[in-house]
């Protein structure tokens, strides 16, 4: 509650499950974008990208080399093969590409799964 000259005015969040939305966004070429689609920029051109990437790992290796054209740095998170969580050395390449290495100690660890990078 918040005290404001005669009147008590009562800060509740309520939440919707609708939203209203005044205007659509538009890229360059006109499109108003898709669900799971991020508007994005490169400074001069507006464009809509995959806000997700899901790398499928299929062959067995301790590194992993991800190509997502997100244009951007994600967060990583890796899983193997039996779905639990794998924690690597991430080494960002560059905004479209990163490196994930596996150790545990001092020895590799080879294994097959998935990276879902956001």
């Amino acid at each position: 509650m918040k005290w404001i000259g005669q009147h008590i005015f009562d800060f509740i969040s309520r939440f919707r499950n609708d939203i209203h939305v005044d205007k659509k966004l538009y890229d360059a070429s006109g499109s108003a974008g898709a669900t799971g689609k991020t508007l994005t920029t490169d400074g001069s051109t507006l464009s809509w990208v995959d806000a997700t990437y899901t790398h499928n790992q299929s062959s067995t290796s301790n590194t992993w080399t991800i190509t997502h054209n997100l244009n951007r740095y994600p967060s990583v998170t890796v899983i193997d093969s039996a779905d639990t969580v794998v924690q690597g050395t991430v080494v960002y390449n560059s905004a479209n590409q990163l490196t994930v290495t596996f150790f545990s100690g001092t020895s590799a660890l080879a294994f097959q799964g998935k990276a879902y990078l956001n």
